[in-house]
């Protein structure tokens, strides 16, 4: 199930072959374009029941991942969005949606795109979507434009409108752009930002303890930081600084929580490595915290091992202290 501010996205069940069924039909003129083999497909109550119950398949198969869209405050069924064709190699999918034309012209559909996409990435961890979209709905194509799907061909009478007219269609793709980035001047404004996040974040683990750590995390010192972009959104950051002689201490590792779990922490840490070598650096040092499960198995599974605690950590419980050799 997926929530938006105005949507309820969630998964078919049979007992929706009735409403799935009466909103096809009352929209036949509007959806015969585009959605010919489905109206075709579902031409009366039972083979609509058919239809979902194959749909339902999908999920437990894995192959396929179809939804209904629904108002959230009445649970008014008012459209449709689907990933097919998934190619699990890559992994990839072929995105598809309509929104009924009685709730047309109010951006349910890129609302239901928007939150459908993101699903797929973060959950499914897709790394492509695409759409085939037809070069005369403009509607759509602006969907899809605003969704950040952008154009990367034609595929020259790759469809059958309304079953019998051959007609072009163009793909419109979406993928994750990565980016590590070493901060420079202009970019310090957004990893003060991001390192702000993290301080948010530090708070709702430990509460007033915080105080005591952010004492130890200014930024005045640092002076090697890096940011990571996806599709031109910093969502992370890292830094280190000169610790002790050929030791260089991590600092200020984030990934905002909607990107956790992906291995974007890995890349920047791995940046931050190499940087540290190229400074000269024999050595990584960090400090983490019991309440931070997460960032110490990403520690162990790059080559850290735990320390005694270090200078200011002494004797501080909630404090895990690491070291790995570069």
């Amino acid at each position: 199930m997926i929530l938006t501010e105005r949507l309820l996205i969630r998964p078919y069940s049979t007992s929706d072959a009735q409403i799935f069924y009466d909103t096809l039909k009352g929209n036949a003129a509007y959806l015969e374009d585009y959605f010919y083999n489905m109206l075709q497909t579902c031409d009366t109550p039972e083979l609509t029941a058919y239809f979902l119950s194959l749909k339902e398949d999908g999920w437990k198969e894995n192959n396929g991942f179809a939804c209904g869209v629904f108002l959230k405050d009445t649970e008014q069924f008012i459209g449709h969005i689907s990933v097919r064709e998934i190619d699990w190699r890559v992994p990839k999918g072929e995105l598809a949606y309509f929104i009924a034309q009685t709730s047309a012209g109010r951006n349910y559909g890129g609302e239901a795109l928007k939150a459908f996409r993101d699903w797929c990435f973060f959950t499914k961890r897709f790394n492509r979507l695409f759409m085939k979209i037809s070069p005369v709905n403009i509607a759509s194509i602006r969907v899809a434009e605003k969704a950040e799907f952008l154009k990367e061909g034609t595929l020259r009478k790759d469809y059958k409108k309304r079953g019998k007219d051959l007609a072009d269609m163009d793909i419109y793709g979406y993928t994750w752009d990565i980016q590590v980035k070493r901060v420079n001047t202009g970019e310090r404004e957004q990893f003060i930002k991001l390192t702000k996040d993290l301080d948010f974040d530090l708070w709702l683990r430990y509460g007033q303890k915080q105080d005591f750590f952010n004492a130890f995390n200014k930024l005045d010192d640092i002076k090697h930081a890096l940011i990571l972009y996806v599709n031109d959104c910093p969502i992370g950051c890292g830094a280190f600084k000169f610790y002790a002689d050929s030791h260089a201490e991590i600092k200020r590792m984030f990934v905002h929580k909607d990107y956790r779990g992906r291995g974007f922490a890995h890349l920047i840490l791995d940046e931050l490595e190499s940087w540290a070598k190229e400074a000269g650096f024999n050595n990584c040092i960090l400090e983490t915290g019991v309440e931070q499960p997460e960032a110490i198995r990403l520690y162990e599974k790059s080559g850290y091992h735990r320390i005694a605690n270090y200078g200011q950590y002494i004797g501080i419980d909630e404090s895990v202290c690491m070291e790995k050799s570069l």
